[in-house]
């Protein structure tokens, strides 16, 4: 039962934050959209941390959970309490956004692990194609990050109030 939540969660988070990067921010609908990722990646987290079949004991995986939720926990207190926080903004936005690639790069590795047609790649190849895949996509996204990360601040300011 706790897996089928894990991956509910997982599906939501993946959809709700693609909206939330997608639309406009600032927005009311960005804030529900928000609140509803931060909701739904705390539960998948805290989902996985009670996940223990792969290996009957804590593991990489449980760690990453928790390096998710501080990714989560830390860009949304950045948004809660910004009225006493400088240069909130750029914080709220780099933990979100890397919460959102860490979530990505997880279903990327789960695809490896379930799907056929990857799980023969890496019997093929070797485990070396999903670090490849991993580096990309970490690769890609810090550029991608980086360069919207220039548009919002000029268009938001450094430390507006939404």
């Amino acid at each position: 039962m706790i897996a089928l939540v894990h991956i509910v969660l997982s599906v939501a988070s993946l959809i709700i934050g693609a909206i939330v990067l997608l639309k406009p921010k600032g927005t009311a609908s960005h804030r529900l959209a928000g609140k509803l990722y931060c909701i739904s990646m705390i539960g998948l987290n805290l989902a996985a941390l009670d996940i223990y079949h792969l290996t009957g004991h804590f593991n990489l995986f449980h760690l990453t959970a928790i390096l998710s939720l501080v990714l989560v926990l830390t860009g949304w207190a950045q948004f809660l309490f910004r009225h006493r926080l400088r240069n909130w903004l750029n914080r709220h936005y780099d933990y979100m956004c890397w919460s959102y690639v860490a979530l990505v790069a997880a279903a990327f590795n789960e695809s490896f692990v379930r799907l056929s047609p990857l799980k023969a790649l890496v019997r093929h190849t070797g485990n070396w194609v999903i670090l490849a895949t991993q580096a990309v996509l970490v690769c890609i996204s810090a550029l991608i990050i980086t360069r919207k990360k220039r548009i919002l601040l000029a268009h938001y300011g450094k430390n507006r109030v939404f």
